[in-house]
């Protein structure tokens, strides 16, 4: 298994655990917490974004190789 598939699985889990301590948040203190969940979504966005971006960019040097 490659690096990006383990975390892309990471992410998976700690988003599932995010969620439901957010449920937490509002079930038992009222309060919804608007910055930690902006910035752990602004982390989780640019993490996918420059992972792709990684993998476009290799696959263009991949098909590109064959094509000489």
């Amino acid at each position: 298994m490659g690096t990006m598939n383990k975390i892309l699985i990471l992410l998976g889990i700690t988003t599932v655990i995010f969620i439901a301590l957010c449920f937490g948040f509002v079930w038992f203190e009222k309060t919804v917490p608007d910055s930690l969940i902006y910035s752990y979504f602004a982390a989780i966005g640019t993490e996918g974004f420059v992972m792709g971006w990684i993998k476009n960019v290799k696959e263009k040097n991949k098909n590109d190789g064959n094509n000489e």
